[in-house]
């Protein structure tokens, strides 16, 4: 009785001790590393891009939410882009949302094999009438991307979504931009532009 009385006092000071660390002690700045960092909610200017031969003005986002994870973004000025979780943003443009955010992909798998096996299957459970318009494989940046195209029902509407998956040297940045079927067609030369400007900005 002795014995396994001193066993569950033992586990309890070791659960004490590990909770302090965690509130108060080296494990804290762990737990509480991955927050919203202000500085990822000013942009800065960013030179106008052409696009079908009109001047479109851009404003430049550096996200510093996640060390190791550091990265730049050019959105379209009129674009409204909210923090979401660290290291995110959640976009709003006419006749479209967007979502640009950090994939941890485990160290027994590859980005391309997290994409098929489980990032396509959890789209199609939650996306209506999913259906796969495209798949390749490009460079964003100089870094491996890959890019699923599809559509699907939002409403009793027709939607497309280009979501881009770029390999980092942590975590994975993803674009998820998505519009009206019948708009996607006009907006795609954005798109192109605010994929292509992602970079990685690790030690800056």
């Amino acid at each position: 009785m002795n014995k396994k009385i001193l066993i569950i006092f033992a586990a309890t000071i070791i659960a004490l001790i590990f909770l302090g660390l965690v509130a108060f002690g080296p494990l804290a700045a762990t737990r509480q590393g991955a927050r919203v960092n202000p500085v990822s909610e000013k942009p800065a200017p960013a030179p106008a891009q052409t696009i079908n031969n009109q001047a479109v003005a851009f404003k430049a986002f550096h996200n510093k939410d996640m060390k190791e994870n550091y990265y730049g973004i050019n959105l379209p000025a009129d674009w409204t882009a909210g923090a979401g979780q660290p290291g995110s943003y959640v976009l709003n443009y006419t006749n479209g949302t967007g979502k640009i955010y950090l994939q941890d992909v485990a160290d027994n798998t590859t980005l391309e094999l997290f994409i098929l096996s489980q990032d396509e299957p959890q789209i199609k459970k939650t996306a209506g009438s999913y259906q796969r318009l495209g798949y390749q494989k490009l460079s964003v940046s100089n870094n491996q991307a890959y890019q699923l195209t599809y559509q699907s029902l939002v409403n009793g509407q027709t939607y497309q979504t280009v979501r881009t998956y770029i390999s980092g040297p942590d975590h994975a940045g993803v674009i998820s931009l998505s519009a009206a079927q019948n708009e996607f067609s006009k907006l795609q030369p954005l798109f192109d532009k605010v994929i292509n400007s992602f970079n990685w900005e690790n030690g800056k």
